[in-house]
């Protein structure tokens, strides 16, 4: 079974109708969505067979919406429940492209969890959130040792520039090589600053994603390969596209697909979201997102 440990929020996505107008009003469309890089794989690895979703969010009604939607999705929720549930403000210019303004709340204070909770995981999936903020980043590492320790093994998503510049760039390769992941996920920009594909650990695939152009797959051993992605017509949003494609991606992976039909099931499902606000759905049965 595929499990996914982070970050469940509410993401409030805002479509401004132009450059925002600092000191005065700029007319826009605002969503409110189910959001966490986490969950949102969870939800898309979910289409395809069992996942599990790891994580905290608030004793508030905010938490309870958000973890009754992710099981809506036909994810196994497991969550501890404390504090105050995160948000994330998505700002999205009219290319698609956006910029987050993130208040994890509980999301980060995730601690040990409990041993049941990884029964039966073969593969953990860590977005770097999960990694460069603490106290989640124990409880990450250890349910990582577990896992290995039971035989199945654990991937990582990059996940985001900010994020791993803020925590420091050698210190997170040096994570990796503790963690030995068999897969590594990155955009172009994160596999820059990472300097990937060198310095991975030993057996790991890295694929970089390049938005609409081939991502490149790199396999231990072998020579790069080019995955083609197909045009999709209508983008407006690339919220949680990366996250779509991990969840595709990692669902073919268990299934037995080899790492160059893994990372075409990865672009279907970043495809899905790329016409639609932000990254998931809000309301129950509106998976994988709300319209």
């Amino acid at each position: 079974m595929l499990a996914v440990l982070g970050d469940l929020v509410e993401d409030v996505v805002v479509w401004p109708s132009g450059p925002i107008r600092p000191r005065t009003d700029t007319a826009s469309r605002v969503f409110r969505r189910r959001g966490g890089s986490a969950a949102n794989v969870a939800v898309a690895a979910a289409r395809h067979g069992p996942v599990r979703f790891l994580g905290r969010v608030g004793d508030d009604a905010a938490g309870r919406a958000l973890t009754d939607a992710l099981a809506a999705c036909g994810v196994d929720v497991r969550v501890q429940r404390s504090g105050t549930t995160g948000a994330v403000v998505v700002l999205v210019d009219p290319d698609g492209e956006r910029t987050m303004l993130p208040d994890r709340g509980s999301a980060a204070e995730l601690t040990g969890l409990d041993p049941f909770w990884l029964d039966g995981v073969t593969l953990l999936h860590l977005p770097a959130y999960s990694l460069v903020a603490e106290p989640i980043g124990t409880a990450a590492r250890a349910a990582a040792d577990t896992v290995v320790r039971g035989g199945g093994s654990v991937s990582v998503d990059a996940s985001s520039t900010g994020a791993l510049s803020g925590f420091g760039v050698p210190r997170f390769r040096s994570l990796l090589g503790d963690l030995r992941p068999s897969h590594l996920l990155a955009n172009r920009d994160e596999s820059d600053l990472l300097g990937l594909p060198a310095g991975v650990p030993p057996g790991c695939t890295v694929v970089v994603k390049d938005g609409a152009r081939p991502a490149r797959v790199h396999v231990p051993g072998a020579a790069p390969v080019d995955v083609a992605v197909a045009p999709v017509p209508g983008v407006r949003d690339t919220t949680g596209a990366g996250d779509a494609f991990a969840g595709g991606h990692l669902a073919a992976v268990l299934a037995g697909a080899d790492p160059v039909r893994a990372c075409a099931a990865g672009h279907v499902e970043a495809a899905r979201v790329l016409g639609l606000p932000g990254a998931g759905g809000w309301r129950g049965a509106d998976c994988p997102a709300w319209t």
